[in-house]
């Protein structure tokens, strides 16, 4: 069987998603196509627009089945963020990953990923980053190109290493991501626009130029509940950051090199998110760096519970049609499936369901991991 995993965010659901998916499918001649997505927080240290339910119940309706992320892979960094997604991939039996990719062309990037195992060109890149280079730039500056102008070629390096890394028997793929660039916050002219702008657009009430993007009922769904973004969650950071000591500060995931007292001066002077973040980002502290430091801070992800953290091996089922409910039944029966998460399996999953009450406090909802059933194919289960 050829099993196509997708590792996704879907912040929100939109057209482009819907591209990868049915080009992915065209790709590989799929069997079983799995998205493997981000819970309620996300990579780009954001809170998610809408709960992860929502959004698995969209995406099920063009993939076979939709898993949640690990959190602590969701909101890391991009090698930590594959690393996850590659290992919940090879759990499932996965025969390849397809990617979105500004570059579109595998052979350049595993082309990329070669020279960077070159012990030379890391001393390299190490001593360009300790300079404030960003990390693609310093990829482009070690090896002299271009490739790395993009994000998503970022994590699609990312994910060649992860299947490196775990010995995965997984063949990388990529497609061109089209559209504008992910973090564009104007609606495209095309078919298809940024989940940055969707969000961006959502926020701002509207409705009627997202859903050119987007699916209707998703864009409806959003709209009828709490639409979040990271100002949503500056009141409590400004109460925890207010609260806790530099010391305490310190062993928050991320933080680095006496950034808490930056942080802790300058929650004082600000009365909203953005314009906090801009006080504090720098060359080297990116905004996005500090949008997952936030997120480590409000869910409280210290060094301490990244240091004893490992990867699972328990899959986390979010939504699936009659396809991915058949493939689930041939995975190997010692592999931990939980569909319905109970007493008995919860803790396997206890990081999830925290972040879900937590999310639950911001958007107002009490649809969370023990009263929300797995959804089948656009209905919930029995």
């Amino acid at each position: 069987m050829i099993i196509t995993s997708l590792i996704t965010e879907y912040n929100p659901f939109h057209n482009g998603h819907i591209h990868h998916i049915e080009a992915s499918r065209r790709l590989t001649g799929a069997d079983v196509v799995i998205a493997i997505m981000s819970g309620n927080f996300t990579q780009r240290g954001e809170i998610a627009i809408t709960d992860k339910f929502t959004r698995a119940e969209a995406a099920v309706r063009h993939v076979d089945l939709v898993v949640e992320l690990p959190l602590y892979n969701a909101v890391s960094f991009a090698d930590d963020f594959a690393l996850g997604g590659v290992h919940i991939a090879k759990l499932l039996g996965s025969t390849n990953i397809v990617f979105g990719s500004e570059s579109g062309d595998i052979e350049d990037l595993k082309h990329v990923y070669r020279e960077l195992k070159e012990t030379d060109i890391q001393d390299r890149m190490n001593a360009l980053m300790k300079e404030g280079f960003s990390y693609p730039r310093a990829v482009n500056e070690s090896i002299g190109g271009n490739v790395f102008k993009g994000a998503n070629n970022t994590l699609g390096l990312s994910y060649i290493r992860a299947i490196d890394t775990l010995g995965a028997r997984i063949e990388p793929l990529t497609i061109p991501r089209l559209g504008n660039r992910f973090n564009d916050e104007a609606l495209s002219e095309s078919r298809f626009s940024s989940a940055t702008s969707l969000r961006r657009a959502l926020n701002e009430n509207r409705l009627e130029e997202a859903m050119r993007y987007m699916p209707e009922l998703l864009a409806r769904n959003i709209m009828a509940g709490t639409v979040l973004s990271n100002e949503n969650i500056f009141d409590t950071l400004k109460i925890i950051i207010s609260r806790c000591s530099h010391s305490e500060l310190r062993n928050i995931y991320m933080m680095t090199e006496g950034l808490e007292y930056r942080i802790k001066d300058r929650i004082r002077q600000h009365d909203s998110y953005d314009s906090f973040i801009n006080s504090v980002k720098t060359k080297r502290y990116t905004r996005t760096r500090l949008n997952r430091l936030m997120i480590s801070i409000l869910l409280n992800i210290t060094e301490d519970r990244m240091r004893a953290y490992t990867l699972p091996d328990t899959i986390r089922v979010l939504a699936m049609n009659e396809t991915g409910q058949k493939y689930l039944k041939q995975l190997p029966r010692d592999l931990e499936v939980i569909t319905n998460v109970n007493s008995k399996n919860r803790n396997s999953i206890q990081a999830e369901i925290a972040a879900t009450d937590i999310y639950n406090v911001f958007a107002k909802s009490d649809r969370h991991d023990f009263n929300t059933p797995v959804i089948i194919a656009g209905r919930t289960s029995p």
